[in-house]
């Protein structure tokens, strides 16, 4: 990447920076980014899901085609605003910068850079799926920010990279009474103390092949009213897993034990599910052509947190890699988090490597 280049990307990074959009509401972003590879690039735009992918076509391609992914939506604050504090705004800057190194070049093959809303809620990967038929789309690759780690250096592993999750919530709904006359109603407060007490064993390794977590989100029972007993309450969970079978066979041991206990007490029991990331599962040969193409080093364990790629790789071959951020910057997610600019090279050029492969 030439100088230039570089900082026409980092403007840009800087641009998306300031003005961060929830999933789902990325109207100002999308304008934003298609806007920057009109201007600079001949690439072709086409819709895909709800977001759009850049193409670079080549007559004579004897390479099969590739994707290259990259998010662009903000996290919700609890000011009802949005911020960037996981990265995004960096890594679409970075696939913008991957459309700058295509202008004019001759790589042996097709080339799609798909934008994709929507990864933080889970909801934006599943729809771009339409991609890979559209476009005879091999593999996929895609990349994330890594704070803790050396700055620059590339990571990925063979199997699981970032787990699969989904969030829980848990109704159980009674019958209202006078505090005073508790036996007049039905209760939930002792059918969700004992599910509470349950989940560690539910979730205890002894039961799954891998890493397997239920956390208590939070839970709501009630009101804050005395002469009132309690008459409905929701639980909410993360149930989490390093590989789809362990989560489903948890997802079906905290379903079932809330159904029974609510049946015990003759509570009506319903629940709703939301976020929910499939394990985001590398193809072995794939993980292994960033590491020998990226100099790349391999994760001992997956990332405990979820990333909405794994949808893609329920389709078609690929890998999901880390790019270090630092040792000491600021973890992600957290108020003092900002996209350090020093990685948009090494992340554009890691994505280039992809590109030049076999």
């Amino acid at each position: 990447m030439t100088n230039q280049q570089l900082q026409l990307i980092e403007s840009l990074r800087h641009a998306l920076h300031q003005c961060p959009e929830v999933s789902g509401r990325e109207t100002r972003t999308e304008a934003l980014l298609q806007q920057f590879l009109r201007a600079h690039t001949t690439l072709e735009l086409q819709p895909c899901g709800e977001g759009f992918y850049a193409a670079h076509r080549e007559k004579n391609a004897s390479k099969p085609a590739i994707a290259l992914r990259a998010d662009y939506d903000a996290l919700a604050t609890l000011d009802g605003g949005a911020a960037h504090l996981c990265g995004h705004d960096g890594h679409a800057a970075s696939l913008c910068a991957v459309g700058l190194m295509l202008e004019g070049k001759i790589v042996g093959r097709n080339v799609f850079l798909l934008f994709q809303p929507a990864e933080e809620t889970g909801a934006g990967a599943a729809p771009c799926c339409e991609l890979f038929e559209k476009e005879s789309v091999a593999e996929i690759y895609g990349a994330h920010n890594l704070p803790g780690f050396p700055e620059g250096e590339i990571y990925t592993r063979p199997g699981t990279f970032a787990c699969a999750s989904r969030g829980v919530t848990l109704r159980f709904q009674g019958a209202p009474t006078h505090a005073a006359y508790p036996e007049n109603g039905k209760n939930p407060a002792l059918a969700v103390g004992k599910l509470l007490c349950a989940l560690p064993e539910l979730a205890s390794p002894a039961h799954f092949a891998g890493m397997t977590l239920c956390t208590v989100i939070g839970a709501e029972l009630g009101e804050k009213a005395f002469g009132a007993a309690c008459a409905k309450a929701e639980v909410w969970l993360t149930l989490r897993s390093e590989h789809n079978a362990d989560l489903d066979a948890l997802r079906t041991a905290v379903l079932g034990c809330a159904k029974a206990l609510a049946e015990e007490a003759a509570l009506d029991f319903s629940f709703e599910e939301q976020d929910v990331f499939p394990a985001t599962e590398n193809t072995p040969t794939c993980a292994e052509k960033v590491c020998s193409l990226c100099h790349g080093k391999t994760l001992e364990a997956p990332m405990r947190w979820s990333e909405d790629f794994g949808h893609y790789l329920l389709h078609i071959p690929g890998s999901f890699f880390g790019v270090g951020a630092g040792e000491t910057h600021a973890p992600l997610h957290t108020k003092d988090y900002e996209y350090p600019d020093c990685l948009l090279e090494p992340t554009a050029n890691a994505f280039w490597a992809m590109i030049q492969g076999a």
